[in-house]
């Protein structure tokens, strides 16, 4: 993708999906997004819910609603961290991207809360 703008996107201004049935079957990698412009979003720049990976160059964004990156990988939440890796090739601006990079940082807001199991208990 090259040279798009998005104004006030209600939700994310980009979004890399697999359908949950086939999650572990395919992955959306090799993307490029060069001289982007993103100003206004409901939550995040880039959310991706899949398997690959995407490189950026030259987005600039502001007005950001959430957290610059929603990466969710395939929901399989690893130690290694997300399943989608995202890779900087410098020029974005906004402090979107920079936080998020290594090592692939799952910062899904999908993932289901951790619950402690109960202490044990007398028979």
């Amino acid at each position: 993708m090259v040279g798009d703008a998005y104004l006030d996107s209600t939700y994310n201004a980009v979004m890399l999906v697999s359908e949950w049935a086939v999650k572990d079957l395919y992955s959306i990698s090799n993307v490029h997004f060069r001289d982007i412009r993103v100003d206004g979003t409901g939550t995040s720049v880039v959310s991706a819910r899949t398997a690959g990976s995407a490189s950026f160059a030259n987005v600039d964004a502001r007005n950001v609603g959430a957290v610059g990156v929603n990466n969710c990988g395939s929901f399989h939440f690893t130690p290694a961290g997300s399943e989608f890796g995202l890779t900087d090739l410098g020029g974005n601006d906004g402090g979107w991207l920079a936080p998020w990079l290594l090592p692939n940082t799952i910062t899904c807001d999908d993932r289901p809360p951790v619950v402690p199991p109960p202490p044990p208990s007398r028979w």
